[in-house]
């Protein structure tokens, strides 16, 4: 039977290439993207229907809760520990495909395009923008407004101060603490970026750190490295280097 749906699939897939819309800017999927998302097809005798692996999860665990087969214990573990999931948004771009996008976001291709109704899910558009499902804390405002995600950076992090070992100024300097930005620098909001990458006045959630600012530039901030901005010497020493570390970089909502 799967098979069959992959043959189908791929027929149909072939038909939307050849009689396409002609749009420009499209990214495509790989065969394993297509692959998997024809595991996730089901023809309930009149209609395609999508379900990933978190629908058949869920199916399975509902018929288990509603038959009896679960214990109440076990029942009431489940409620309590369903994960709170929170939707943010991630704004396509050139080159972009399925895969990809849901590596960056720790989610699977199936969860995916279970949140998002997509006209074509072989092709994604340049500014499309997708609903992300995340269970991670951190990504609503005070006013539970949800971000766009333009670009997602496996960064560097090192850590500065105002002082003169970092920024060769000291406080009788008259720019001694004042950011790139005209700003000045503050403990838990100001990180200095590569305007190139990040642009200045970008807000990024940074890993394990949370929100913060790019007001700030510096000569050896190049890339997708950042600099955090701490206001003791001895803790941003202690903070070292951290590679690899997954940022967010936000987009402005009223755009």
């Amino acid at each position: 039977m799967r098979n069959w749906i992959k043959q189908v699939t791929a027929v149909v897939t072939a038909v939307a290439i050849a009689f396409g819309t002609g749009a420009t800017g499209l990214a495509y999927n790989s065969q394993e993207e297509e692959l998997a998302m024809s595991d996730n097809w089901i023809y309930n005798g009149t209609t395609w229907e999508f379900t990933g692996p978190a629908d058949r999860e869920a199916e399975t665990a509902g018929t288990a809760y509603a038959s009896g087969a679960l214990s109440t214990n076990q029942q009431e573990q489940m409620q309590s520990t369903a994960p709170a999931v929170t939707i943010l948004q991630y704004e396509v771009h050139s080159g972009d495909t399925l895969s990809q996008i849901s590596r960056a976001f720790g989610i699977t291709v199936g969860e995916l395009l279970a949140a998002n109704t997509l006209k074509d899910p072989n092709r994604l558009r340049v500014g499309q923008k997708l609903d992300i499902p995340q269970t991670e804390p951190g990504w609503t405002d005070e006013a539970g407004d949800r971000p766009v995600v333009q670009r997602v950076l496996s960064s560097t992090l090192t850590a500065y101060t105002a002082g003169k070992e970092s920024t060769g100024k000291t406080p009788s300097h008259p720019a001694y603490g004042i950011t790139r930005s005209g700003s000045k620098a503050e403990e838990g909001r100001t990180v200095a970026v590569d305007p190139s990458i990040i642009p200045l006045g970008s807000t990024v959630l940074i890993e394990g750190i949370g929100l913060r600012k790019a007001e700030d530039t510096g000569s050896a901030i190049k890339g997708a490295r950042i600099d955090v901005f701490m206001n003791d010497l001895d803790e941003a020493v202690e903070f070292g280097v951290k590679k690899n570390v997954k940022v967010f970089v936000l987009g402005d909502r009223s755009a």
